[in-house]
């Protein structure tokens, strides 16, 4: 947030995207345990594990005229595990 407040005045924006458990080559491994996709999936209200796409889309909004008013802010892409 300080650097969103100290570079406000040129122009720059700056925002954090926090995922939680999204589903790569590295992570899909972990997935095949069932014990441990039923403790993320339990952890996550919206039922399902984020894919790259989702983390994807909120850095293409920041990078967009859509997000011209946004700065210093955090976006959570994590299907409602923080909510919880």
């Amino acid at each position: 947030k300080s650097m969103a407040l100290d570079l406000a005045e040129n122009g720059i924006r700056v925002n954090t995207v926090c995922p939680t458990f999204i589903e790569t080559d590295l992570t899909r491994p972990f997935m095949e345990e069932n014990e441990f996709k039923d403790y993320i999936l339990s952890r996550i209200p919206l039922g399902h594990v984020g894919q790259t796409e989702d983390v994807a889309d909120a850095v293409l909004f920041l990078a967009s005229d859509m997000s011209k008013m946004v700065t210093g802010s955090t976006i959570k892409v994590d299907g409602g595990w923080t909510a919880v």
